[in-house]
């Protein structure tokens, strides 16, 4: 015990002793001060240590290696369904329809009857002009055997001959009338929907149904004037409706129009080779055509890029150095062509043996150390050739 001056720890030396608790505080307190005061005196230098292991720690992130090979190009467009064969049927004439012997969604051949509209007119005047021609040409058999014992003159032979050809050109043309009052199928087909009634007067040119043959399916679309060298007649191109977004309908290039349009694009139009029972004429329509694939062109996902006001980068990893555990990023500008399918075509910046970070690189910085991991989080497993640990460390060897 320390011997009370002046009288002053008398007072507080009384309490401890009447307190044990609290001298029991106090040199707890007294020993963690102590090895406080150690720490700082035997290793300062810990601290410091310890936050440099903190920022030397690698960055988990998802790898893949640039990939190389043929990369299909197409132009594209958007068109629209034709059939080969459709027509919209419609009156020629005006009347009243007396016989419809179809019906909307109906397979008719070639030449079945569609429409009759009321002719009752024109089949008594079509029973007159036919005596009247069977009457010329008994009349044309007579003076002919006349004219050849000399007992008829050779005008009224000619005379004879002229009003039986005027009786059969009447006739004639009386038929046509009457056909004009049948609407017949110009081709085997399907009708659309009947537009009109039995016992409805039509006009002149009023529309009665669609019919839709069997010859197949075109589409037309328009390409710019540059894409003229890259069109071949027969060529191979792809078909995608909304109807079927996921099939692929394979076409011919048919046709190129000699013209080009004021807009300053061809007009071009292709047959479908085998349509679907789903595609129906007047459907929009996607179309790519193929074009020649270089060989060597180099791609990388499209979660490998990232973008800036400065322009397209990627995080590439660097060679291993001596003694060196894990691999360093350095940010590279790349120049990118197409994009499809989630890939992107690199034409400047990269090379073909370079590997990329396509999942992380929020957290990267240039110089970065990184660990390649096969982790969800970082979408790893979506990526195509995404690179996982293992496969990372054989890689790592293999460098070494």
């Amino acid at each position: 015990m320390l011997p009370a001056r002046d009288g002053v720890l008398e007072p507080e030396m009384a309490m401890m002793r009447r307190h044990p608790r609290q001298r029991l505080l106090l040199a707890f307190v007294l020993l963690c001060a102590l090895l406080a005061a150690a720490e700082l005196v035997l290793w300062p230098g810990r601290s410091d240590a310890v936050a440099s292991a903190q920022a030397a720690a690698p960055t988990q992130v998802a790898v893949a290696r640039v990939g190389r090979g043929a990369f299909p190009r197409y132009l594209e467009a958007i068109g629209e369904l034709e059939a080969v064969q459709a027509v919209t049927l419609s009156a020629e004439v005006a009347g009243r329809i007396v016989e419809l012997p179809v019906r909307s969604g109906q397979r008719v051949e070639r030449g079945q009857l569609i429409l009759r509209l009321n002719d009752a007119v024109q089949r008594g005047e079509l029973i007159r002009l036919q005596g009247r021609l069977d009457n010329a040409r008994t009349q044309l058999q007579r003076v002919q055997r006349l004219l050849g014992r000399n007992a008829i003159s050779r005008e009224a032979v000619d005379n004879a001959r002229a009003e039986a050809l005027a009786a059969e050109g009447a006739l004639k043309s009386l038929q046509a009338q009457l056909e004009q009052r049948s609407i017949r199928a110009p081709f085997a087909g399907v009708l659309g929907i009947r537009r009109v009634h039995l016992g409805q007067y039509l006009s002149p040119g009023e529309a009665i149904i669609n019919l839709s043959g069997e010859a197949g399916l075109l589409v037309n679309f328009g390409l710019p004037e540059q894409s003229m060298a890259q069109l071949q007649i027969g060529g191979r191109l792809e078909v995608f409706l909304d109807a079927l977004p996921q099939q692929a309908i394979a076409g011919r290039l048919s046709s190129i129009d000699p013209f080009v349009a004021s807009t300053r694009n061809l007009r071009v139009q292709a047959l479908l080779l085998e349509p679907p029972a789903v595609a129906l004429p007047g459907m929009f329509a996607r179309v790519r055509v193929q074009q020649a694939a270089a060989a060597d062109t180099l791609t990388v996902p499209e979660t490998a890029i990232a973008y800036s006001a400065y322009g397209e980068t990627v995080y590439r990893l660097e060679p291993l150095e001596a003694g060196q555990r894990y691999p360093r990023v350095r940010r590279v500008a790349v120049s990118t062509g197409e994009r499809r399918a989630g890939l992107v075509v690199i034409e400047e910046g990269l090379s073909a043996d370079d590997r990329v970070v396509v999942a992380g690189q929020i957290k990267l910085h240039d110089g970065a150390s990184i660990r390649p991991v096969a982790d969800p989080a970082l979408a790893a497993e979506a990526v195509p050739g995404a690179v996982s640990e293992p496969a990372a460390g054989r890689q790592r060897e293999r460098s070494l």
